[in-house]
């Protein structure tokens, strides 16, 4: 045990060591303490030299300018040496060897240094992603878990009103066979009904022929007796239509029309003449 903790705490062996276990536990925990503070110390100065988002956004521009400057050189000095390179080996007439050799050391280290570029460039923009997508992930993140929940709402008020709809549905079902009945016995009623019109139709005409077969009787028969409406209110003198008045008796009230039938004879009140 004496041996671990002097190795992890990094005390290590001096010309004075410990031989008590009192000794040796003063000196772990020493080291102990020590290690704390030390690990402490350097949490609050990182912490203290941490740059913030914003101060992080900052140095991510001024870093990208600076990369894009140093783009820029080392570009134009490619440019500028493979030209150089062209001129001392394609428009002169004796080339010089050692300005050649020269313009195409600082050629190559044109390209090195724009390759650099290039990779710093990317690597920037790595760290910068990797700092800016943690809040678009979680905007992401909440845009999607709201949409969601927009979602699972939009399905319960469909379900609910599925449910409504099946509901009725099966009330209508339910109540079906009854209005069939319903319908069945107008159907029915409003068949007999069309069925009697005609007999009733028959009947009402068969009543009016009756009555008109009696009424062209009675009137054959006003007309067949002139005579006898004649003689109808023709007396001038009282006597003249006692006399003229037929007499009841039971020989002229037995006739053959009557079928043998015999009636009494009523009293007939016979008036004075009035003449003197």
């Amino acid at each position: 045990m004496w041996l671990v903790a002097i190795t992890f705490l990094s005390i290590g062996y001096g010309d004075i060591v410990p031989n008590t276990y009192c000794g040796r536990g003063i000196a772990v925990c020493s080291g102990l303490i020590g290690a704390g503070c030390t690990a402490l110390v350097v949490a609050v100065i990182a912490r203290k030299l941490e740059l913030s988002r914003a101060e992080k956004h900052v140095h991510n521009f001024m870093m990208d300018t600076q990369l894009t400057k140093r783009l820029k050189n080392a570009a134009a000095n490619v440019l500028r040496e493979t030209w150089l390179i062209y001129k001392n080996t394609k428009l002169t007439k004796k080339i010089n060897t050692s300005r050649v050799r020269t313009h195409q050391r600082k050629f190559l280290l044109a390209i090195y240094s724009l390759r650099k570029v290039k990779m710093d460039q990317r690597k920037l923009m790595d760290n910068a992603n990797t700092i800016t997508d943690m809040a678009k992930l979680q905007n992401n993140v909440y845009e999607i878990v709201s949409d969601i929940n927009a979602r699972q709402e939009l399905l319960d008020e469909k379900m609910i009103t599925i449910e409504d709809r099946m509901s009725m549905i099966y009330e209508q079902i339910e109540a079906l066979p009854d209005l069939l009945t319903k319908v069945i016995q107008q159907n029915h009623s409003h068949q007999a009904i069309r069925n009697s019109l005609p007999t009733l139709v028959e009947n009402i005409n068969e009543k009016n022929d009756l009555k008109s077969q009696q009424a062209n009787y009675t009137y054959a028969n006003t007309n067949s007796n002139p005579a006898e409406q004649s003689q109808k209110h023709t007396f001038l003198h009282p006597n003249d239509a006692q006399a003229g008045r037929p007499s009841w008796s039971v020989s002229n009230l037995t006739s053959p029309a009557t079928g043998g039938r015999q009636f009494l004879t009523p009293t007939v009140l016979r008036t004075s003449s009035v003449d003197t």
